[in-house]
């Protein structure tokens, strides 16, 4: 695994970028905001219908329509959170791209799936910060910053790598570290995640709801138990103690093997894999249009 901290990037890479960040959301606000507190030039492309519009206006940054905001940039920043990403990249970035430019993924999903095929003289890069909009700014603005993921896919100028550790800099990511990876292996584990993970345990809670309430317990009681238990797994993992045996009793620590394993057993770790293999061989791919 190669890691960067800060000493590896050079800030004043992206500071002599014009950068046009496109994207709904608190990621795409949280990123134009730590650029321009980088001392990077930065706009903010958004339909004049956006509702976020004024608040973007009220932040103090530059707002224009995509198509603008990409005419005047260097650096297209693409986050991914925006749902018409494929049709906005046709629309407004895809017109305004020359050779030298640079575009700028939050995601490896658009690539990796095909949604998106930039051409081949400009450079394609990514920085996934590891954390919400609000993460990622509150880090920045504390002094320090959330982990990011970096990847160079496509070199065209030859200084795609320095472009991208420079941003991630730029956005705190340094501070903590950045990981060197590709886009297509964080396409692949984000959608994994998101399927698997996120809406394995909501779906895993949902059903640990219906049975207590099935049974005749209150519901505000079976509610309490079941997300304060996720709570405290939550709170486990982000400590790096995946099978709860820090700071819970003997009962829980053997349940945590015994009704564990007996409720998410070797035929759902088959299923697991079964995403997992659609998501490599291409049948399960994100809906972006």
């Amino acid at each position: 695994m190669q890691l960067y901290t800060d000493d590896d990037a050079d800030l004043s890479v992206v500071q002599a970028r014009n950068v046009a960040v496109i994207g709904h959301g608190g990621q795409a606000l949280a990123h134009s905001l730590c650029l321009r507190d980088s001392g990077v030039d930065v706009r903010v492309g958004l339909s004049e219908s956006s509702p976020e519009r004024a608040e973007v206006d009220a932040a103090g940054l530059p707002v224009l329509a995509p198509y603008d905001a990409c005419e005047e940039a260097d650096l297209i920043v693409l986050v991914s959170s925006e749902p018409q990403l494929r049709s906005l990249y046709a629309e407004a970035v895809e017109p305004n791209l020359v050779p030298g430019d640079a575009v700028l993924f939050d995601s490896g999903l658009a690539l990796r799936f095909g949604l998106i095929k930039p051409a081949g003289d400009v450079d394609v890069v990514m920085v996934a910060p590891e954390g919400s909009g609000g993460a990622l700014r509150e880090e920045f603005e504390a002094g320090r910053g959330v982990p990011v993921l970096v990847a160079v896919e496509q070199d065209a100028s030859g200084h795609a790598e320095d472009l991208a550790l420079s941003y991630a800099r730029a956005i705190g990511g340094l501070r903590t570290a950045a990981i060197k990876t590709t886009m297509a292996e964080q396409g692949e584990t984000a959608l994994f995640a998101e399927q698997v993970v996120f809406g394995g345990v909501t779906a895993l809670v949902q059903r640990g709801l219906e049975a207590l309430t099935q049974a005749g317990y209150a519901p505000e009681v079976a509610s309490l138990r079941c997300v304060r238990e996720l709570q405290r797994a939550a709170t486990m993992l982000t400590a790096g103690d995946p099978v709860g045996r820090a700071a819970t009793s003997e009962t829980t620590e053997q349940e945590g093997y015994t009704g564990g394993r007996y409720v998410v057993d070797d035929s759902v770790a088959q299923r697991m894999g079964e995403v997992l293999r659609r998501i490599r061989d291409g049948s399960w791919t994100p809906d972006m249009d």
